[in-house]
């Protein structure tokens, strides 16, 4: 028999969370992997029933403690994917659950738990399988109408990680936030993150889209309505009762018409509402975060949006970066698409051939993410069985027409390459510094050797003239950024 300490000792090294749960659902034993992934001390948690160790977390999909499903069941769970939320993070796990029976009767229950973020990095660090996701996650609902945490939000970007970061800090304080960002780059993710960093992450998300809803019904779907106030009215709660401790969020508020904001700036000010046509004055208590797709300054300017109503949502006010100032985040952002639409169309796509690569780098993406998505999510519909890679013959036609004739504007101007710097939000070009130097000369580097290799269709006697340098110098430099010419052919 193996000695019980040396068994505790095996048991506190390896990387799972092991949990054991005797027949009275209470916690006897976490190991050391445990704590760290529930963020708590052993002995805050031993000996205590699972019900109050749980009570202030939220099982996706209506699901319980898997430990406390066992003991009530009688079954044995294996490779369960769980999520929770616990403190403004989403714990995403595969959990197997084992009876520990005696005399037929179940004495306790443990569990094996794997944070599904560590087993990648483990399988990818210890093997050489390209860097996808091989799991299916379900869809989170964290039980407030939200889906998105901080952690949803991908870029290694400056801008972007400064972005974050802001956003992070406003979430800790009760203030009105106001998101400014064009079409595509993600408010609603940013509003409903910072709803789940705040103190109200139990109260409920309220979304309304200003510019959804007809003039005439935005001010009774807000305030809700007392019945008779008109034909049909009934007694209904506005949105600001809905949101109460928690938070509402106001997209598209430049199409609030000015009347209504008025209403609003009342609200903000006294912290209670009138029903249409109730002479009750209710008291209200949620956060208000606000998003904009048009620059306050000229709302203001053009009479669109009150001065007075503009500094009181604007306490935080947070400027989403579009997709063309984080270059840096395309490639990321291109692969985590690709992944999902793996999982969705259930498709084996390892990315984007070099030359579709380089020129979605060329595009200014007007849209942003949500035009990336659309782009991708089409090119895949194109894509057959044995296509490994997405290519330009698979994108969109207007989006391929459009690069095409962007590239070749560029070669009949007589510049030697294609590649472009990214643009700030007036268009001009910047080098942005946010890694060493010489991993942003090698990744320029890179770019121009496969933009030489587009241009002269993978002849490498043609691309090492075009590039300058010797032929043999250029196949140094293909096997160190593990560059195939005969993809550009």
């Amino acid at each position: 028999m193996v000695d019980e300490k040396i068994l505790l000792e095996i048991l506190e090294h390896i990387p799972s969370a092991v949990y054991v749960v005797d027949q009275q659902e209470r916690m006897v034993y976490v190991n050391r992997a445990a704590e760290l992934l529930d963020n708590y001390s052993r002995k805050d948690v031993l000996g205590k029933k699972l019900e109050d160790i749980y009570k202030d977390i939220v099982f996706t999909e209506d699901k319980n403690s898997p430990c406390l499903l066992g003991l009530r069941t009688g079954q044995v769970y294996r490779d369960e994917n769980v999520e929770w939320f616990n403190g403004g993070k989403v714990i995403n796990t595969l959990i197997s659950t084992y009876l520990v029976r005696e005399k037929d009767k179940i004495a306790a229950v443990y569990a094996i738990c794997d944070e599904i973020s560590n087993l990648k990095k483990r399988v990818i660090s210890n093997a050489s399988f390209l860097n996808q996701t091989t799991y299916k996650t379900h869809s989170k609902r964290l039980g407030n109408g939200t889906e998105y945490v901080f952690d949803d939000i991908l870029g290694n970007s400056k801008a972007m990680q400064d972005t974050v970061s802001l956003a992070k800090r406003f979430a800790a304080k009760q203030m009105p936030v106001m998101l400014f960002g064009e079409t595509g780059t993600g408010k609603e993710m940013f509003a409903q993150s910072i709803h789940n960093a705040s103190v109200n992450y139990k109260g409920p998300f309220v979304a309304v889209n200003c510019a959804a809803i007809p003039d005439n019904l935005l001010e009774s779907t807000l305030f809700g309505t007392k019945k008779g106030a008109f034909t049909g009215a009934v007694d209904s709660i506005g949105m600001f009762e809905k949101a109460e401790n928690g938070t509402l969020f106001l997209d598209e508020i430049n199409s609030m018409p000015i009347y209504l904001q008025s209403k609003l700036l009342r609200v903000l000010q006294e912290k209670e509402i009138q029903r249409l046509g109730d002479v009750t004055m209710r008291k209200v208590n949620c956060r208000i975060i606000s998003a904009t797709n048009e620059l306050p300054d000229k709302l203001m300017e053009e009479g669109r949006m009150r001065e007075d109503l503009y500094y009181r949502l604007s306490t935080g006010f947070v400027f989403i970066p579009p997709l063309r100032e984080r270059e840096y985040d395309l490639d990321l952002l291109i692969q985590v698409i690709v992944n999902r639409l793996n999982q969705e169309m259930d498709t084996v796509i390892i990315g984007l051939t070099p030359a579709l690569n380089m020129m979605m780098h060329q595009y200014s993406w007007p849209g942003n993410i949500r035009e990336l998505t659309n782009v991708l999510a089409s090119a895949f519909n194109f894509v057959s069985e044995r296509d490994g890679y997405v290519g330009i013959e698979h994108l969109p036609n207007y989006l391929r027409d459009k690069l095409e004739e962007s590239l070749r504007e560029q070669g009949e101007s007589g510049q030697p390459f294609l590649f472009s710097l990214p643009k700030d939000s007036e268009g001009r070009s910047r080098l942005q510094i946010d890694r060493n130097l010489n991993d942003t000369v090698d990744q320029f580097e890179r770019r121009l050797i496969e933009q030489a290799l587009y241009e002269t269709k993978g002849k490498l006697s043609r691309c090492s003239e075009r590039l300058g340098i010797s032929r043999q110098g250029l196949s140094v430099k293909l096997k160190k950024y593990q560059i195939n010419p005969a993809q550009y052919r």
